[in-house]
C-alpha cells in the first residue's frame, strides 16, 4: 500500500512574500501593532537599568562593538546587532512585557528591539516601524501556533525559538530585502532557533529574547549580502517544525495569512511575572480588597490550569528572578501588597519574612478544566472565603485599555526618563505616524545611567 503524500505549503516562501508585501492593516490590527510597540518600548526603557542589562552592555563594550545605535534608556551606544540584543534583554528581564496566552509567546521582546535598531540605522519613520512590528509579531505568533503543544512541553522557550524568525522578518522589511533575500533571512533565523526553559529564573531567560532579536537582525544583514539558507527551513522534512515538535502543523502557520491577524490576540501584562499566574495575583488582590489579611489565613488552596505549576512551580524563591516563576509568591504579594509590579518581584521582596511565611501556606491543585487565565482561590483560617477569577486582568477577555497602557508606561518609564518625557514618548508611539525614529530616540535619551 502506498502511503499518501501530505502536501505541506511553502511556509518560508509565503512568510517572505508576506513580510515584504504592501500592508493593508485593518484598524484593529494597526492599533494592536501600535500598542505592542508602545508596550515594548516601555519595558525596554523600564528594564534598561537592570543588572542583567548592565552586564550585557559591559560584555558588548568589552567585545569592541561599534557605536552606531542607541541603547534605549542608557547613555551607551553600540552596534545594530548588539543594540537589538541589549534591548531584547531589557524588554524581557522584568517579565512585564506582552503575551499571547495561546502560545505563551512574548513577541514584542525580540521584535521591537530588532525593528528599532534597524530603523535607526536606516533612518526609518515610525509608520515604517509599526508595519515592521506588525509583520514580525504576526509571523512569530503564527509559527508558535503551528508548532503545537509538544514544542513547549519539550522544554523549548518559545519566545526564543520563534522570535528570531519574526525579528528577521521585521529587520529584513526595514532593510528593503528582495524576496529571495527574505527567504534566506528567515532560513538563517530558523536554523539558529534556541532557548531552554531550564533558564527560567535566571538572566539567561531574558537573553533568549535578546539573542532572538540579535539573530534576527544578523540574519537579515547576512541575507542582504547574499548569504543563503534552506528555502524550506521552517516547514521542510528537517526544518524547524519537524525537528522541534511532534505535533507541528505548518499549514496552520499560513492559514489566513494577510487576511486574519493574530497580533490582535496579543495581550499586555499588568504584573511583572509569568502571565499564567496573573489570575492568582488577581485572586490575592480581590481577597485583600474584601478585607482578608495574612493574619486571617491558615491555608490557601488554589485551583489552576496545570501549566501554572509546570511553569511557575518555584516553591521557595531566593531572589527576584526566581520569584517571577513562583505561583506561591504571586499569591502572597497579591494578598499582602495588592500589586504585582517590579517591586513585588525584587530580591528584597523575595526573601521578606511575611512573604515567605504566606507562601508556605499555599497549595496548588492543577485542574485541566480551569482555563489558563482563570483561578479559584479558597482561604481557610479565621475567615473562610473563596474567589473565582474567570479571566485575569490584561487577558484577551479583559484587555488593557489605552489609558492603562499609558499609565503602565509612565510607571516604569518615570525612574529613567521622568514622568513628563515618559508620557510624551508613549503618546508619540501610540498616536504618531510619520515621525522619524530619531525623534523618539531623542525623547528616550538620558545623560546618566
Amino acid at each position: 500500500m502506498t502511503t499518501p503524500t501530505i502536501s505541506v505549503p511553502p511556509v518560508t516562501q509565503l512568510f517572505a512574500d508576506f513580510a515584504l508585501s504592501r500592508l493593508d492593516l485593518p484598524e484593529s490590527a494597526r492599533r494592536a501593532a501600535r500598542m505592542t510597540l508602545a508596550n515594548g518600548v516601555g519595558v525596554m526603557v523600564g528594564g534598561s537599568r537592570d543588572e542583567a542589562v548592565s552586564r550585557a552592555v559591559a560584555a558588548m563594550t568589552a567585545a569592541g562593538e561599534p557605536t552606531s545605535c542607541a541603547v534605549w534608556g542608557r547613555t551607551e551606544r553600540t552596534s545594530m546587532t548588539a543594540a537589538a540584543l541589549v534591548g531584547g534583554i531589557a524588554a524581557h528581564v522584568q517579565d512585564f512585557d506582552d503575551t499571547d496566552l495561546r502560545t505563551v509567546i512574548h513577541a514584542a521582546a525580540p521584535i521591537v528591539p530588532a525593528a528599532l535598531a534597524v530603523a535607526e540605522a536606516e533612518q526609518a519613520s515610525l509608520a515604517e516601524v509599526i508595519d515592521a512590528v506588525a509583520v514580525g509579531v504576526e509571523i512569530t505568533l503564527r509559527v508558535g501556533l503551528g508548532l503545537g503543544m509538544t514544542h513547549f512541553a519539550r522544554g523549548w522557550h518559545i519566545t526564543g525559538t520563534t522570535g528570531r524568525i519574526g525579528a528577521a522578518a521585521a529587520a529584513g522589511r526595514l532593510l528593503g530585502l528582495t524576496p529571495d533575500q527574505m527567504v534566506n533571512a528567515l532560513g538563517i533565523a530558523a536554523t539558529e532557533a534556541a532557548g531552554l526553559q531550564a533558564a527560567f529564573g535566571t538572566m539567561a531567560k531574558s537573553f533568549h529574547a535578546g539573542k532572538a532579536a540579535y539573530d534576527g537582525v544578523e540574519a537579515a544583514l547576512l541575507a542582504s549580502f547574499g548569504f543563503t539558507a534552506a528555502r524550506d527551513a521552517i516547514e521542510g522534512r528537517r526544518g524547524l517544525a519537524a525537528v522541534m515538535a511532534d505535533d507541528a502543523e505548518p499549514a496552520i502557520m499560513v492559514d489566513g495569512l494577510g487576511s486574519t491577524w493574530e497580533i490582535e490576540h496579543n495581550a499586555f501584562k499588568p504584573y511583572a511575572c509569568g502571565i499564567v499566574s496573573h489570575p492568582v495575583i488577581d485572586a490575592g488582590v480581590e481577597l485583600r480588597d474584601a478585607g482578608v489579611t495574612s493574619q486571617d489565613v491558615d491555608s490557601v488552596r488554589l485551583r489552576t490550569n496545570p501549566v501554572v505549576l509546570q511553569v511557575m512551580g518555584v516553591a521557595d524563591p531566593t531572589d527576584g528572578l526566581q520569584s517571577k516563576f513562583s505561583v506561591y509568591h504571586c499569591f502572597a504579594v497579591g494578598l499582602l501588597d495588592g500589586a504585582g509590579g517590579p517591586v513585588q518581584f525584587s530580591d528584597e521582596r523575595a526573601v521578606a519574612p511575611e512573604v515567605v511565611a504566606l507562601r508556605r501556606l499555599v497549595m496548588i491543585e492543577p485542574d485541566p478544566a480551569v482555563a489558563r487565565d482563570e483561578c479559584y482561590a479558597h482561604v481557610s483560617g479565621r475567615t473562610s472565603r473563596e474567589v473565582h477569577i474567570e479571566h485575569a486582568t490584561g487577558s484577551e477577555a479583559r484587555p488593557f485599555t489605552e489609558g492603562q497602557l499609558v499609565n503602565k508606561f509612565v510607571q516604569i518609564g518615570e525612574p529613567v526618563l521622568g514622568a513628563d518625557r515618559a508620557r510624551e514618548l508613549v503618546d508619540a508611539l501610540i498616536h504618531g505616524d510619520d515621525r522619524p525614529v530619531a525623534d523618539l530616540i531623542n525623547l528616550a535619551a538620558v545623560t546618566e545611567g
